[in-house]
């Protein structure tokens, strides 16, 4: 589990009006929850190749009516220092998804797609990449 103030979509989901930020224990823990099924949102990050990251790149960027035939199957693996990094937060109920893929250059993750947002049988189609 990643911390999710530390990953790089943070001011992204801090924004959007479908998540709420609940801070307990003094500040020091902070939840985020998915508004319309009150289900808290959990934090990763998973590292993918250069063939499995440029594949998903381009699912993820294809049109939400395309989604479930653009991955066709498509299974991408988790690999240890990959070129790829996805930062995914899901809602536990599995109905949000929001998703920021990012590339190694430069000495550095920079992304490669903006903080993707999927909602419903979306997220469930989307999850099953991670």
């Amino acid at each position: 589990m990643a911390n999710i103030k530390y990953l790089q979509m943070w001011n992204g989901l801090c924004t959007d009006s479908r998540i709420s930020i609940i801070k307990s224990l003094l500040g020091l823990r902070t939840n985020v929850v998915y508004n319309l099924t009150n289900s808290i949102v959990d934090a990763r990050t998973i590292e993918f190749s250069s063939t499995d990251g440029e594949r998903l790149k381009n699912i993820l960027c294809s049109p939400s009516d395309n989604l479930a035939q653009a991955i066709n199957g498509f299974l991408p693996k988790p690999v240890a220092n990959g070129n790829y990094l996805a930062e995914v937060c899901k809602s536990r109920d599995g109905e949000f998804i929001a998703v920021m893929l990012l590339q190694f250059i430069h000495l550095s993750y920079e992304p490669m797609t903006d903080v993707l947002i999927f909602e419903g049988n979306d997220a469930h189609t989307v999850a099953k990449l991670f």
